[in-house]
């Protein structure tokens, strides 16, 4: 049987963890404010559009890649530990707020460019609504892996990477996101031996580990804007330039107290990829009556908004009759005991 083995890392090893899931976050609501800002305002912003393009080749790489390090644990563990942790858990999350999602859609003119009805509620269980498509990437993630566990890693990443180069388009999100993504998952599992041994090399030689960084994002932008990454192999040769210069950088930024603003995020990124859709919208709605006409200006204020809204939400629900909005009841879990409170983590972790 093939087996893991995750090194024993220091909790102040990693942060950077933290900081680089919160990086994550903080460029995918930037990513949906800035298209969002383009449907309402007519065009692209430029500063903001020429950001999310950038960062398009490794921003959910990262997340899923960061996702695995610690996948082992879940993997090889109690199998109701698992159903609870990595089914049960994110299944809560997802069904409770796409219902959400949907119902204001429904019941809120928004104005976009699609119609939601009470068939999207329907096909709930089999197409993920908007953003919540990850967090049911992700279940699928854990269980496939975990029936994959016994197989030898070499076969395992050459499915992943066989998946990841059919370029599916099915029009199925479930499918053609397996496909396209579970190739970092995979390799964040197998590979936390080297991803840690990156991140410790550049606390240790912090000038050549932002030399490295400034060479990778310098190749990543001039692949990007000569659309050379609309090529499969060259773009997945970017996910890593790009994942690998994100790592080093908020290692090297948290080994100096300076990334606790992305730290802070990071431990709260679940509340924020949940919820971040309603402050997004109602900020960008506002300021375009308001006048507002810079969309750039717009998309900052309304990432800024969104980024922050769901963790002070957080922490006004909490120990209130809505604490069940980011924390699974007991009703719902398989093995906590009665009276233990399990608030919503990332994908690593589960609960």
């Amino acid at each position: 049987m093939a087996t893991l083995e995750t090194p024993s890392v220091p909790k102040s090893r990693i942060d950077w963890i933290d900081a680089a899931k919160g990086l994550t976050i903080i460029l995918v609501v930037m990513e949906h404010t800035t298209f969002g800002v383009q449907n309402a305002v007519g065009y692209l912003p430029p500063i903001f559009g020429t950001i999310a393009e950038f960062a398009k080749p490794f921003r959910m790489p990262l997340f899923f890649l960061v996702a695995g390090l610690f996948a082992w644990k879940a993997l090889y563990g109690d199998l109701r530990k698992f159903v609870d942790g990595k089914i049960v858990h994110f299944a809560y999350f997802y069904v409770l707020w796409s219902v959400i999602q949907i119902g204001l859609k429904i019941v809120v003119p928004h104005g976009g460019p699609w119609t939601v009805t009470y068939v999207d509620l329907l096909m709930i269980p089999v197409q993920p609504f908007a953003v919540l498509w990850f967090i049911y990437s992700l279940a699928m993630f854990f269980c496939a892996m975990r029936l994959l566990r016994s197989a030898r890693p070499f076969f395992v990443i050459f499915f992943a990477t066989a998946l990841y180069f059919l370029r599916l388009d099915t029009g199925w999100m479930l499918i053609d996101e397996f496909a396209w993504r579970f190739i970092w998952f995979v390799l964040g599992v197998y590979g936390a031996k080297q991803v840690f041994e990156l991140a410790d090399w550049a606390r240790a030689w912090p000038a050549k580990g932002i030399a490295l960084s400034a060479v990778l994002l310098a190749s990543l932008a001039a692949v990007v804007f000569s659309h050379l990454v609309d090529i499969r192999g060259i773009e997945l040769l970017m996910g890593f330039a790009g994942a690998g210069a994100a790592i080093t950088l908020v290692s090297i930024a948290a080994s100096r107290n300076l990334a606790a603003p992305l730290t802070f995020v990071g431990k709260h990124s679940l509340f924020i990829f949940l919820s971040f859709f309603l402050p997004m919208a109602a900020t960008r709605m506002a300021l375009i009556k308001l006048g507002l006409e810079n969309g750039d200006l717009i998309t900052f204020i309304a990432t800024t908004v969104a980024v922050i809204t769901p963790i002070i939400a957080y922490r006004l629900v909490t120990n209130t009759p809505l604490d069940f909005l980011f924390t699974r009841p007991d009703m719902f879990r398989l093995t906590a005991p009665s009276g233990v409170r399990h608030k919503v983590v990332m994908a690593a972790g589960g609960d």
